[in-house]
């Protein structure tokens, strides 16, 4: 039976100081692969939290791609807990050297901590963070990969907390790995975060060699991420 705990995804590690003065240590959150059917079957879409396709654009380029998002909400044995869902979808365009455009990494804030569960239904604590490349959650697209490529999922997904807010960062170029960026023409494999928070919308920071001149929104979670 797939079992929720509330434990953080990775527990803060401050130095012994006051809460004023201690820095937060970036952690790195395992996302292993999770059927659309297994996610589906868990987590229902949030009627007031309709998908969010928003554009976004890098210097020197046309309009480069769209970020995707969208809540959802628990059932059963997963009440209580939210997932945050995440797609990047790149056009096949290039940029005036003729430079085909692709997207090394995104960024948001996430003001709430990430919590693991058991989707997989291993028995153990789970995780906080899934990737799903199989097929479609909600009203998201189609994970797809660019010509003569995979679908894309991140190298490593990063959660900086912090005193008031904290921030996720979704990694696709990376040279210890030899992967990514998100090639132009490519739709994400979709990254499932899941937390106890309700929602907002903030903005996504993409990053490629243009820097970016239209920034996207996104759904992301709200209340404060929770220290230790």
């Amino acid at each position: 039976m797939n079992k929720i705990s509330f434990a953080l995804a990775l527990g803060a590690s401050f130095a012994l100081a006051s809460a004023a003065t201690a820095a937060p240590i970036v952690q790195q959150l395992d996302a292993p692969e999770l059927s659309a059917s297994t996610f589906n079957s868990l987590f229902k879409p949030i009627n007031d939290a309709p998908p969010l396709t928003s554009e976004y654009q890098f210097m020197n380029t046309p309009t480069t791609g769209v970020v995707q998002s969208q809540v959802f909400e628990g059932t059963g044995a997963m009440a209580g807990v939210y997932a945050y869902a995440y797609q990047i979808g790149v056009n096949d365009v290039t940029d005036n050297s003729g430079q085909a455009t692709s997207v090394n990494s995104a960024s948001l804030q996430f003001n709430a901590t990430p919590v693991r569960a058991d989707l997989l239904g291993t028995g153990g604590a789970g995780s906080a963070v899934f990737v799903v490349k199989d097929g479609t959650v909600g009203g998201l697209n189609l994970p797809s990969a660019a010509p003569g490529s995979v679908i894309a999922t991140p190298s490593s997904v990063a959660w900086l907390p912090g005193d008031k807010t904290g921030a996720l960062t979704f990694q696709y170029l990376d040279a210890t790995t030899n992967s990514g960026p998100i090639d132009a023409g490519a739709t994400t494999g979709t990254i499932v975060v899941l937390t106890s928070q309700p929602w907002t919308s903030k903005p996504v920071s993409l990053q490629n060699a243009n820097p970016q001149i239209a920034y996207p929104d996104a759904y992301a979670s709200e209340g404060g991420p929770i220290q230790e």
